[in-house]
């Protein structure tokens, strides 16, 4: 991993103010009127530099995905803008944003259902190649493929064969493949791992770092697993009900988790991963829902030390020590 000073050298993407809502329908659908919005990411902004890995942490349902699909424009955001190499990529037309999909690619979490299970791994491999018009002869993209198999750690012959017959970990280092073969500048990775037994992970992990080095890839590595975001990650943005509430540097954020649901986040974490060895820190109650989300701070009704103004108002970011930045009337 090769960490990333942030000073002075612009951002690769710079994710600014994206909202995500959702309408519910009422029992007929569209028909039946839309009875409200799932506010699944609320106003989200955080920056990707050259090289770097950049974490997103956060219980299932914080809004991790969401996000990652919002910034790379595979689902439609409801406010905010996406800068790639400064152009707002939500401006471009489907082709102005071609050659974006070529540099912005996608790893997702279940490397069977996103491998099509009908077409043999070559050709799938190839698509990406035809699609940008990357390699027009045949024998180049099969020899594209066999290179970019033998960087994920498979073999040529793998070429001919589906999905249906590769573990889970070679399925997806195969997904790995797929999203190398364009040259992309960025690999959005969403939980990567979270489906792969623990030796398959660290392999994966393993790999993922080496490919960085090797391309110089930046990464948005999206996680719910501390110990993997800690290993992986330059800075971290911890998220909570569709919101960043913290974020900053990975060793100062294990060190000094300054906002009370981070704490708490890392305090379940056992073993050496577990910042400065803190008392566990037990949450009441269940994240609440993002159709009616708390007033004031997201977090007041489950946080230990809530005070009358975390309920009546939104905490703003605030810098704490160098590129340490946190949401808490706590600080205030």
């Amino acid at each position: 991993m090769t960490l990333q000073s942030t000073s002075g050298n612009e951002p690769i993407l710079d994710v600014q103010g994206i909202k995500k809502y959702f309408p519910v329908t009422g029992p007929l659908g569209r028909l039946g009127g839309i009875k409200g919005q799932v506010k699944a990411v609320n106003d989200v902004s955080f920056k990707v530099f050259k090289g770097e890995t950049y974490g997103l942490v956060g219980e299932s349902g914080s809004g991790k995905s969401t996000t990652g699909r919002t910034a790379m424009n595979l689902i439609k955001p409801t406010a905010g803008k996406v800068f790639y190499k400064n152009k707002n990529i939500f401006d471009l037309s489907k082709k102005e944003l071609r050659p974006v999909r070529k540099e912005l690619q996608m790893v997702f979490q279940d490397p069977f259902s996103s491998l099509n299970p009908r077409i043999r791994v070559g050709d799938t491999l190839e698509e990406p190649l035809v699609i940008h018009s990357l390699l027009a002869n045949k024998n180049e993209r099969r020899e594209r493929v066999f290179e970019i198999l033998d960087k994920v750690g498979m073999q040529a012959e793998h070429y001919y064969r589906f999905p249906h017959e590769f573990s889970g970990g070679q399925r997806q280092r195969l997904g790995l493949a797929r999203a190398l073969i364009s040259n992309p500048e960025i690999i959005i990775c969403d939980e990567p791992v979270s489906a792969l037994d623990v030796s398959i992970q660290s392999q994966v992990i393993n790999l993922l770092q080496q490919l960085q080095d090797e391309f110089q890839l930046s990464y948005l590595f999206i996680t719910h697993d501390i110990s993997v975001v800690r290993h992986i990650s330059d800075r971290i943005g911890v998220m909570y009900l569709g919101k960043i509430v913290e974020e900053a540097p990975t060793e100062s954020l294990f060190e000094t988790p300054l906002h009370p649901y981070t704490q708490a986040l890392f305090s379940a974490v056992p073993g050496k991963h577990r910042a400065q060895k803190r008392e566990r820190i037990v949450l009441k109650g269940e994240i609440p829902s993002p159709l009616n989300p708390p007033t004031g701070c997201m977090f007041h009704t489950r946080c230990p030390f809530a005070k009358d103004i975390c309920r009546t108002e939104i905490p703003q970011k605030r810098e704490m020590a160098p590129n340490h930045y946190v949401a808490c009337h706590l600080y205030e």
